[in-house]
């Protein structure tokens, strides 16, 4: 085993981790990309081309369920694209002025005005701003998940 190059990968997919509720971070591709450059640097001794497909194929469905779950939370109670854009910007916001309690406040708050700026009278827009919320929420949820199985699977197969 490489030791530096083990060091530096497991530096990035615990990046890649943080990157499943950073959204300023591509976490699960990062991870991915982390884990096939250590394959490659070893030749592939240790990390064959079928994990590396079905890490892949992690990482795919990953960004689809994450794109979804917005898409659905949003949906279910009426949200519209400028409450899923404040959502983003609140969770932004939130880990950088706020945190940690801002996490959860501010992108309810961002989706409450996006949809507010959309139009929509304040209750309605805080019931759509709570389901774009949810959704958000539940894509990096699951980002988290797939992240620390891929982080879990990847030091099961290289120790």
């Amino acid at each position: 085993m490489n030791t530096a190059a083990f060091v530096i990968c497991l530096i990035l997919i615990l990046i890649g981790i943080a990157g499943a509720v950073l959204p300023f971070i591509p976490g699960i591709p990062l991870i991915f990309i982390a884990i096939a450059a250590y394959g490659w640097v070893e030749d592939f001794a240790t990390i064959s081309v079928r994990y590396i497909i079905i890490l892949a194929a992690l990482t795919l469905l990953s960004a689809l369920v994450d794109y979804l779950a917005s898409y659905w939370g949003a949906k279910y109670t009426g949200a519209g694209k400028l409450g899923q854009i404040g959502a983003v910007i609140g969770v932004v916001a939130g880990i950088l002025i706020f945190p940690p309690i801002g996490i959860f406040l501010c992108p309810w708050l961002g989706a409450w005005v996006g949809e507010l700026i959309a139009g929509k009278e304040p209750q309605p827009a805080a019931a759509s701003a709570i389901g774009a919320l949810i959704g958000l929420f539940s894509g990096m949820v699951f980002n988290l998940v797939i992240g620390v199985g891929m982080l879990i699977s990847f030091l099961i197969v290289v120790i």
